[in-house]
């Protein structure tokens, strides 16, 4: 630190081996494939794999401290991140996305460059903050849908879309914005906004157009507004009280990486949740914390722009014309959390 000026910085090296054996199996007696010694009719899954990866990284940031109340930030990085096991050696159904994903060994480690800014404002009835970003990563790992020499979906094992990790040049830059306005204590209405927009900037060979401008499974514009209440108690049988509601919008994600059909677009939607709950004492319980929230107010139908369940079989009376499952309606929860004083027992006794 130097007067307002604060500097923070650090450099880190990694270096990760990965060794796996190959991968043969058959179907055993319960019906579940196996792995095997023996390859004669074996399925073969992956060949061994050796790979070491390493790679520096590190960051330098300034803050500067115009008075107590605000303060702006600036910071620079490189990152690094080796394949994952799936990424490496994937070769096979994933029952949780419905598909059948398929991994590269020959991927290299990502390395990314990023700048972002940053301030910070905080008073008596108000805070905010504001930061933006910028970043460039080299070999960023994706996924794509892999299609057949007929330009059909490639399917390898009957009712599951076949995915395969592929590497490219990534452009990623957005922010986040932070409100919250508190007249008094117990009132806080409290805003965010958030966006991230992702370039995939190697040319993808035989695709024109914006199809594979995109890179795929970005979240959308994404904004929250909650108004809360809170009540402190002096009380013998309750201490606090708490009710709130907020509105989360989600904006169209039109920006999708349409190539192979890899993902489609997806419609906005708002949400709306509210709560209450209260927390009580009792001497033979102790504390006792009870609350009753509802998310999806409104019993919205909306599909996650992240999810991978939008393209699960299509449904021939879906009145929306959309594919897929549909993220959770309506959900209401009766929450009860019993907090035992165990030195207030231990003493008593």
């Amino acid at each position: 630190s130097f007067g307002e000026l604060d500097i923070a910085g650090g450099v880190r090296y990694d270096m990760r081996n990965f060794n796996n054996d190959a991968l043969y199996t058959k179907t055993g007696l319960t019906g579940f494939d196996r792995p095997v010694q023996n390859t004669t009719g074996a399925d073969y899954h992956f060949s061994k794999n050796e790979h070491t990866y390493s790679g520096l990284s590190g960051s330098l940031g300034l803050t500067y401290n115009f008075s107590s109340a605000f303060s702006l930030k600036a910071n620079i990085s490189r990152g690094y991140r080796a394949p994952n096991v799936i990424e490496i050696t994937g070769n096979g159904i994933h029952p949780g996305t419905n598909t059948y994903q398929i991994g590269d060994p020959n991927f290299q480690p990502e390395f990314s460059l990023q700048e972002d800014l940053g301030g910070a404002y905080t008073s008596k009835y108000f805070s905010g903050s504001l930061s933006i970003f910028n970043n460039h990563i080299d070999h960023y790992i994706y996924n794509q849908k892999l299609v057949g020499a007929n330009g059909t979906d490639s399917v390898i094992v009957a009712g599951n879309q076949t995915f395969h990790f592929e590497q490219g040049s990534a452009h990623l830059y957005g922010g986040e914005l932070s409100l919250d306005v508190h007249p008094i204590s117990s009132i806080h209405f409290e805003n965010s906004l958030s966006v991230v927009y992702g370039n995939l900037e190697n040319q993808i060979a035989g695709i024109e157009g914006d199809s594979a401008k995109y890179l795929p499974f970005i979240p959308p514009f994404h904004g929250t507004s909650e108004l809360r209440y809170t009540k402190e108690f002096n009380s013998t049988k309750i201490s606090n009280f708490f009710i709130y509601g907020q509105l989360a919008y989600y904006a169209a994600q039109n920006r999708a990486f349409l190539a192979y059909n890899t993902e489609t677009p997806t419609p906005g939607y708002t949400l709306t949740n509210v709560g209450l709950g209260a927390a009580f004492k009792s001497q033979q319980l102790g504390k006792i914390n009870a609350s009753i929230l509802v998310a999806n107010l409104f019993d919205v139908a909306y599909q996650d722009h992240l999810s991978r369940l939008k393209y699960f079989e299509p449904y021939p009376n879906n009145f929306t014309g959309r594919n897929g499952i549909y993220n959770m309606g309506r959900n209401v929860s009766f929450k009860v959390v019993f907090q035992f004083d165990h030195e207030r027992k231990k003493s008593a006794q």
